[in-house]
């Protein structure tokens, strides 16, 4: 998705998923981001969401994760190393 430049969707979404306005490739798009963000976010406050919780994860994943690789295919060494 351009995040420089989004126009305003001519639509509304219902609770129940209902699209009302114009049916467009770029409305049905929009309204499936909408949906699968909802999802991720579940169980996360408007607060937290608000303060930046998500970037936060992202980051900590991006630091951690190659750390915990790292470690891995150390043990994995030493295991093969030890046979």
């Amino acid at each position: 998705m351009d995040r420089d430049f989004c126009p305003a969707p001519l639509f509304v979404l219902s609770v129940e998923g209902d699209l009302h306005g114009l049916d467009t490739p770029g409305n049905r798009e929009l309204i499936r981001r909408i949906e699968a963000c909802v999802r991720a976010c579940d169980g996360i406050s408007t607060e937290e969401l608000e303060q930046g919780v998500v970037g936060q994860m992202r980051q900590l994943l991006q630091d951690i994760v190659p750390v915990l690789q790292s470690r891995q295919a150390t043990l994995q060494e030493r295991t093969l190393a030890a046979a």
